[in-house]
């Protein structure tokens, strides 16, 4: 029987799905637009959780768990906010988990999932059209690097289009690629090949930003494309010399052109002094704390003050969200959030390794893998993760996709999927054979 749905139900639907395609979007916008001093991704999470509200959410055992998160970090964070000071910043964790519950409780479709995954190719267009200007002309944008010393923003040659500082915008693209890559087969022949197309290139433009650990996320990501896209695997012969010729070109570039080399390892050598310091510092902040955290947006303003003991060569940030957590709220949020991480690792491998009756699922449930196990890592390629609305974003991504695998795609039961056939117990087989005989009697 079919199920009637209101004209409010209707209108939450196509409202939300418009608020689930433009999130993508906004979230790359970070602080560059700001609604009472929030990143305009906030009051956006809280419009879509309105919302989904409204659209006849569902409350399965992922919305449950994620609402548990949401209420649990949230007041633990209350607890610890030492600061007054801190009150805004720390308002945007509440609001950023919202973020996930939205997503969460939206009744997705293929269809909505589809306009979730068009929102970032639309993002991602928007934001490589500054950036391949900067790399045409070696010009940035006004606000590039607007809060660094003058001498700084003149030296830097790492693109970043419109999103201030490169490292969020290399983050960025990286989530879209994962995003692509995991969403292309729910797409049309055409859009499928944009996407995968998309995705390809996404690499060639992280690297004139400069992030180390994007990039070698990126190329992960890039591996996994052509592992898994028949198409690839017909041509291997070109890819693997594409492949080589542009090893090729990276070394000659290194060889030939003076000081790339020397500016390379210097790089390398003084960013690493001061990310290790970060780390150490952010353990020392943990530790003194007796596993407790310092307390929301407290990491900043305890390098600020001078108070850490470990030499950081100016840099503040923590660069990290295993350390950003860890440091500010403790042990038992990043137990909770280490252990929930893994539990969907876990289980995403375990449904992979079953059949579905819907062969889009596969490529889905490998990028909710893939987003799983690179996040860590990727975290350690931009400046902050609690105050980034793209890392939310993509957090929302993978469990609103995880969430539409399990209620539209359904797996085969384990004894369909069984090459050999058990054979049947004893007395089953004969209760056939009698039924059998009876059936070909002849009847009156």
């Amino acid at each position: 029987m079919t199920r009637v749905e209101s004209p409010v139900v209707k209108g939450a639907l196509i409202v939300g799905t418009l608020l689930v395609f433009a999130m993508p979007f906004i979230a790359s916008l970070g602080s560059v637009v700001t609604v009472a001093g929030l990143a305009a991704a906030r009051p956006w999470a809280a419009a879509m959780l309105v919302v989904s509200l409204f659209a006849v959410p569902r409350w399965n055992r992922s919305v449950k768990w994620v609402a548990i998160l949401t209420v649990g970090w949230s007041l633990w964070g209350l607890f610890t906010l030492h600061d007054g000071d801190k009150v805004r910043q720390f308002l945007s964790l509440p609001l950023s988990l919202l973020t996930l519950l939205a997503l969460a409780i939206f009744p997705w479709s293929i269809e909505r999932l589809r306009w979730l995954a068009r929102g970032w190719l639309f993002a991602w267009v928007c934001a490589i059209i500054p950036a391949l200007y900067e790399i045409a002309t070696g010009e940035h944008l006004p606000n590039y690097l607007e809060s660094s010393p003058q001498w700084l923003r003149e030296r830097s040659e790492d693109i970043a289009s419109y999103f201030v500082n490169p490292n969020p915008f290399a983050y960025f693209l990286c989530a879209s690629m994962i995003v692509f890559v995991m969403a292309a087969e729910l797409e049309g022949k055409w859009l499928r090949r944009i996407m995968i197309a998309c995705a390809a290139i996404t690499p060639v433009i992280i690297y004139p930003t400069n992030g180390r650990a994007v990039l070698a996320v990126s190329v992960l990501i890039l591996a996994w494309l052509a592992l898994t896209r028949k198409m690839v695997r017909k041509h291997w012969r070109v890819v693997v010399a594409a492949c080589l010729i542009g090893v090729l070109l990276v070394m000659l570039r290194f060889l030939l052109v003076p000081g790339v080399l020397e500016d390379l390892v210097g790089s390398f050598h003084g960013s690493g002094n001061s990310r290790l310091g970060l780390y150490l510092n952010a353990t020392w902040m943990y530790l003194s704390t007796g596993g407790l955290g310092v307390g929301p947006g407290m990491f900043e303003k305890i390098m600020q003050s001078g108070r850490a003991p470990f030499e950081t060569e100016g840099a503040i940030n923590p660069h990290s969200a295993i350390f950003e957590i860890l440091s500010q709220y403790g042990f038992l949020v990043s137990a909770l959030l280490g252990a929930a991480l893994i539990a969907l690792t876990w289980r995403t491998l375990k449904l992979l390794r079953t059949g579905f009756d819907d062969h889009r699922a596969k490529p889905v449930l490998q990028g909710v893998f893939a987003t799983a196990v690179t996040l860590p890592l990727l975290t350690f390629g931009d400046s902050q993760f609690l105050a980034s609305p793209i890392a939310w974003a993509q957090i929302g991504t993978m469990i609103a996709f995880w969430i539409g695998v399990q209620d539209l795609m359904k797996p085969i039961p384990v004894w369909a999927v069984r090459r050999e056939v058990p054979e049947l117990p004893e007395h089953f087989r004969v209760a056939r054979k009698a039924l059998a005989r009876a059936g070909s009697k002849p009847t009156a």
